[in-house]
């Protein structure tokens, strides 16, 4: 059964209308810190404009995410706002709506939540993340052992020579 399919040949038969539908589309995405493998759900309003299918509301999925500042798996969630258009032959981003008067919100939701996906997530705001010289987790050990590095341009050059 194919979940991201909704038929809206009855809207198309009566300009102006609209539903409002509880969504649910299978997601799979991916990046280095962001992964989702499940369904996006959402409310989304549905609506004839003409011989055209306008689409708007928000989805959110379940995601899997990597602090990039002290590398630690968390559960988060990917929110986005949706719009999108079906069946105008003037728009070059209209998606198609199907001979059997359907439509596809897959690859919309998709396209949406991969917009979305976070470069750089942290797992909080205040995230320490790891030490640069030992690796450990600054949020969890204070790692106070390692001294301060030197601002000096030319410490790089105080191991070349030794100190009587």
């Amino acid at each position: 059964m194919d979940f991201s399919r909704y038929l809206v040949s009855d809207l198309l038969a009566r300009p102006g209308s609209h539903r409002d539908e509880d969504v649910a589309v299978p997601v799979r995405l991916s990046s280095d810190s962001v992964t989702v493998d499940g369904v996006a759900t959402g409310r989304l309003r549905i609506e004839a404009a003409g011989a055209v299918i306008v689409v708007r509301g928000s989805v959110a999925v379940p995601a899997t995410i990597t602090c990039s500042r002290c590398l630690v798996e968390f559960e988060g969630e990917l929110v986005t706002d949706l719009t999108a258009t079906y069946g105008d032959p003037d728009d070059p981003d209209a998606r198609p709506i199907s001979g059997d008067g359907r439509i596809d919100l897959a690859e919309a939701v998709h396209e949406e939540l991969a917009m979305v996906m976070p470069a750089a997530p942290v797992c909080r705001e205040d995230c320490r993340g790891l030490c640069a010289v030992c690796g450990s987790d600054l949020n969890v050990d204070p790692c106070d052992g390692h001294e301060e590095p030197s601002s000096s341009p030319f410490a790089a050059l105080e191991d070349l020579f030794p100190t009587e």
